[in-house]
């Protein structure tokens, strides 16, 4: 995405006849997906999410938006609408709630799983307001209405969102594929988005994660017979990890085991809730006694056991990994059992379930599924499905949305082939703005603030960059303490500068590089002006470029160089 001007005019409010759409999250990137959409008396978000943290954001738990450009309107927000209850459209909530207490509205799945985690935040759940399949909320003052609209999702309750706005229709569609035989029956709302088409949509806004896989997602149903393989040819235990917020699959896994006469043990805390979630809202059904304790499963036979984990992309917390540090007692992975990932590898997560399966190897599980029918399907439609969406809906304006800019350009590509000018085509990315007047004028008029903020869990503000950055160099080159002892009196060095590091891998002779640069940090002392001495950040910052400069000169690396002064009558 080229460099794109800022929008000087950003912390001003809309004019009456202008309409905002801002994306501080999920596009160029895979998560942590928020919309702003402001009018000159409307300011709400669609979605609100968190990012999941990176081998290279060490100590970090989360990730979540910077939402610098609603502190100017801060009195103004109104409210959060959700497309569904994956963690990249809702996981950050719980940080924006605590500076913005505004109504949150999704479908009852949706709102349920953010209930818990709003708990666990001690925050109000007050705030969470249900909506039905093709209900509708007056938003703010009722300038501008919303209307969820039922998608099929690897998620019960998706919806996309219609905003009635006074500048048009437009269409978000939430991430979605057009299942034909959903297990639940509830079908992607085809007829409705083609009777908005029909009245004019102004502007769509698309899911754009399988745009490159041609022709159309598999149906869930088409994972029966993958999994249905698995049970007849494993011999112990079956394990299988997928999403836990992925209750379809666990339906049919659950209907597997008791045709073939196996118990269920859950491992990890969000398949445990999300299931009872799923109950309470009648969204599954669990035949009598088939599920037990862990505690109870030396009790059965290991053929006639199922262990639904939580684990599939590697996280090191899961249920999964417990198990294969054998830190659950009574379920050992042996000889004879079989693990099966029922998910997709999240970019990223490549190399961690890699190591997953390899220590599954290790114990004596099998891993492979081939041969096997597909134990898997997308919850995101493919491009066939796209292009039906973009027929059924026929905006007059398209935004690719959800993806990196390989997606989203990929997916304008697609709406140019289906006839869409480019002129018609809107490529986004974070914070860069997109006006919809009332005249029918499109513009983008250049960039707001976004960013990321880093969480770390137990820390009640938001970790600096800088943190993270630190922690990378730690953790790469290791740091070097260099240790000034200042006579106060005269203002000289009292004693021989002394240096002491940890993680920083030196040359061969370790006590001869120290006196090295024990003597660059007394000439870069001896060489500093007054002024520079007499100003003790001033000195540390001398300090650590010269030590910078010859540490990366001598040896290539850059360690974490901390400069210590001081003061002590001199010793020499």
């Amino acid at each position: 995405m080229p460099l794109v001007p800022e929008f000087e005019a950003w912390a001003e409010a809309p004019a009456a006849d202008e309409l905002r759409l801002i994306p501080i999250g999920g596009l160029g990137e895979f998560g942590m997906n928020a919309l702003v959409v402001h009018s000159a008396r409307s300011l709400f978000l669609v979605d609100c999410g968190q990012l999941f943290p990176s081998d290279d954001q060490p100590g970090i738990d989360s990730i979540v938006p910077d939402f610098a450009y609603l502190e100017p309107f801060a009195d103004r927000l109104q409210a959060v609408l959700l497309t569904h209850g994956h963690e990249d459209h809702i996981g950050a909530l719980p940080y924006f709630l605590r500076r913005w207490p505004v109504p949150v509205y999704g479908t009852a799945f949706t709102l349920g799983l953010l209930e818990g985690k709003l708990r666990e935040h001690g925050l109000n759940t007050n705030l969470l307001h249900t909506v039905p399949d093709y209900g509708r909320v007056q938003v703010g003052d009722g300038e501008i209405e919303a209307e969820w609209i039922p998608v099929t999702h690897s998620i019960p309750d998706a919806c996309a969102l219609a905003l009635h706005t006074p500048q048009g229709v437009l269409v978000h569609s939430g991430d979605f594929k057009l299942d034909p035989e959903p297990l639940d029956g509830r079908r992607t709302g085809m007829e409705r988005l083609r009777t908005l088409g029909d009245a004019g949509v102004r502007l769509l806004l698309a899911d754009s994660t399988n745009v490159g896989r041609p022709g159309r997602s598999p149906s869930e149903s088409a994972c029966y017979e993958g999994l249905e393989d698995a049970f007849e040819q494993t011999k112990g235990r079956l394990f299988v990890t997928t999403f836990s917020s992925n209750i379809h699959r666990l339906q049919q896994l659950v209907d597997l085991a008791y045709e073939f006469h196996r118990r269920v043990v859950l491992l990890g805390r969000s398949i445990d809730r999300n299931l009872a979630l799923a109950r309470s809202l009648k969204l599954l059904d669990l035949p009598d006694d088939i599920l037990i304790d862990a505690k109870e499963a030396h009790l059965f036979p290991r053929n006639e056991l199922l262990v639904l984990c939580t684990g599939s992309q590697g996280e090191p917390m899961s249920g999964l990994a417990r198990l294969l540090r054998r830190e659950v007692k009574g379920l050992p992975m042996e000889p004879g059992d079989r693990l099966v990932v029922s998910a997709r590898a999240i970019p990223g997560n490549e190399v961690a379930i890699s190591k997953m399966l390899d220590t599954a190897e290790r114990l004596g599980a099998e891993t492979s599924t081939e041969g096997f029918g597909p134990v898997h399907a997308s919850g995101h439609g493919s491009r066939e499905e796209l292009a039906d969406l973009i027929r059924a809906v026929r905006p007059k304006q398209m935004v690719p949305v959800h993806g990196t800019y390989r997606n989203l350009r990929a997916h304008g590509k697609l709406a140019a082939e289906l006839g869409w000018k480019p002129e018609r085509i809107s490529l986004l990315d974070g914070g860069l703005c997109l006006r919809l007047f009332a005249d029918g004028r499109v513009d983008m008029p250049g960039g707001v603030p976004v960013g990321k903020c880093f969480v770390h869990e137990g820390v009640d503000h938001m970790v600096d960059a800088r943190v993270v950055q630190d922690r990378l160099i730690l953790q790469e080159d290791g740091v070097v303490f260099a240790t000034l002892l200042v006579d106060p009196q005269t203002g000289e060095l009292a004693a021989t500068p002394t240096i002491l590091s940890r993680g920083f891998v030196m040359l061969s002779d370790d006590e001869a590089y120290a006196e090295l640069l024990a003597g660059v940090a007394r000439k870069a002392f001896e060489e500093a002006p007054p002024e520079v001495r007499k100003d003790a950040e001033a000195l540390r910052d001398t300090l650590r470029l010269a030590l910078r400069r010859i540490i990366r000169k001598t040896t290539q690396t850059r360690p974490l160089v901390i400069p210590v002064i001081l003061e002590a009558p001199a010793t020499w």
